[in-house]
């Protein structure tokens, strides 16, 4: 029982702590390329969903697109994910292709779309569903783009002990001219650098294996802010407030002594 009480006051904690910035990401719509499932347990699949269902619930307008492990039927792959998402309390809608209009109608009645790459004509070729992602951010323009895969984001140093929490476009373009990407990750960096340079305003690359991380991703940022960012302009604004009591008190004794 103790367990299962600290389970729950540890997502109430991280509800808490993302809810004052989530509520900046109303109405907006986040495009999440679930490209981690190989590396999910069952539980940790719906737990997941449950995150995604969590970011509707407060408002945002979520679109998923999966990719296919190899051996399974991309279509039933669809309907599974959509179902899963159904048995968090939601409406879902797998789609085939990339069908923008059908994706707008969708979110405008609260589903949200579960999307796979390829449709009925082009079944056995094989679409990049990170690009398919990345497509539908620029076609809808998304607020944001998530890439869920094995890769928790662009670390700081070779040795791996910490990552960038926020990387602008140069910086990155830098960094891959400097260091030897893994292909895979080289790739989603290519295609992020492409979704902020045409729109769509962040790019979050996500280690999906990591429990809650796509609400925990949003308690690092205000609108276009990193929390390092609000603490520093908090500390500004308090400096300004202090200079202005400061020219206020003496304002009155130079009264007081008129």
């Amino acid at each position: 029982m103790d367990k299962e009480l600290e389970l729950v006051e540890h997502k109430a904690s991280i509800l808490i702590d993302a809810l004052p910035y989530i509520r900046d990401f109303n109405q907006k719509t986040v495009v999440i390329e679930y490209g981690c499932a190989e590396w999910l347990s069952g539980v940790e699949e719906q737990r997941l969903m449950q995150d995604i269902v969590l970011l509707k619930s407060v408002g945002m307008r979520p679109i998923v697109v999966h990719a296919t492990r190899m051996g399974l039927d991309k279509f039933r792959e669809n309907k599974r994910i959509a179902k899963l998402l159904e048995l968090c309390g939601v409406k879902a809608i797998g789609i085939c292709g990339v069908d923008t209009e059908t994706i707008g109608l969708m979110l405008d009645n609260d589903y949200i779309p579960v999307i796979v790459p390829n449709d009925i004509d082009n079944e056995s070729e094989y679409i990049d569903p990170r690009e398919t992602a990345l497509e539908i951010a620029e076609k809808m323009q998304a607020d944001k783009l998530v890439y869920l895969s094995k890769y928790p984001g662009i670390y700081k140093d070779e040795e791996r002990k910490d990552i960038y929490y926020k990387i602008t476009v140069p910086e990155v373009e830098k960094l891959r001219k400097e260091r030897n990407f893994p292909k895979e990750f080289d790739e989603i960096i290519g295609y992020g650098l492409q979704a902020s340079k045409n729109g769509v305003n962040r790019v979050h690359i996500l280690d999906g294996r990591i429990r809650h991380v796509l609400p925990v991703s949003y308690t690092h940022l205000r609108a276009h802010e990193t929390r390092h960012d609000i603490v520093c302009r908090l500390l500004l604004e308090k400096k300004k407030k202090k200079k202005k009591k400061t020219k206020n008190v003496e304002k009155l004794r130079k009264r007081e002594t008129d």
